[in-house]
């Protein structure tokens, strides 16, 4: 989000596109490791010491602050059409749903993904799992897949080219796509 030039309307929906995906990744990676979690072997746990809790939670405001500057921000978001089809299911019905959907889960996925990133090189200089590591992956991918379960459909929905003012409508994509013209204007 923050080093992307986000200018166009596609450039907004193949980068909501590419987060889809790195959510949709989390999400299944949580589901593996849940049914995965009795074979994999654990060694006794060791004290992992004191969280600095306190300097996380400084480093996650910070970030939801800068992530929530950034996305307000974008000037792609005048050409953007909030109306999907599901607005009464989802809660999802102006541009400021949206923004607010991905400012409240998208720093919490981000804040997951370094605790995992953390319990990834604990494993590794540890040469295994111990117990407290996988349990701090489970929670972390739990945590994670959470929020991106919460998130999709406003990722669904921003990620499609449609629904940028690209087109008069979904039909008018699709079509196009379907016969195999790049859907992007020149």
């Amino acid at each position: 989000m923050f080093s992307r030039k986000l200018t166009k309307p596609w450039h907004c929906a193949r980068y909501f596109f590419d987060l889809l995906v790195f959510t949709s990744r989390i999400y299944g990676h949580n589901l593996t490791l849940r049914q995965m979690e009795r074979e994999v072997p654990t060694q006794p746990s060791q004290s992992s010491g004191p969280q600095n809790i306190a300097r996380q939670m400084s480093v996650e405001l910070a970030l939801r602050k800068k992530f929530w500057t950034r996305i307000e921000s974008l000037p792609c978001w005048s050409d953007f059409d909030p109306m999907n089809g599901y607005e009464n299911e989802n809660q999802l019905r102006t541009q400021n749903d949206y923004i607010h959907a991905l400012g409240l889960h998208l720093p919490e996925i981000h804040g997951e993904t370094i605790n995992i990133q953390s319990c990834v090189r604990t494993v590794r200089d540890e040469c295994g799992f111990s117990g407290s590591s996988l349990a701090r992956m489970l929670v972390a991918l739990e945590h994670a897949a959470h929020h991106a379960s919460y998130c999709r459909h406003t990722l669904e929905t921003l990620s499609q080219e449609y629904s940028w003012g690209s087109f008069p409508t979904r039909e008018a994509h699709d079509l196009l796509v379907c016969v195999g013209i790049d859907s992007r204007p020149i």
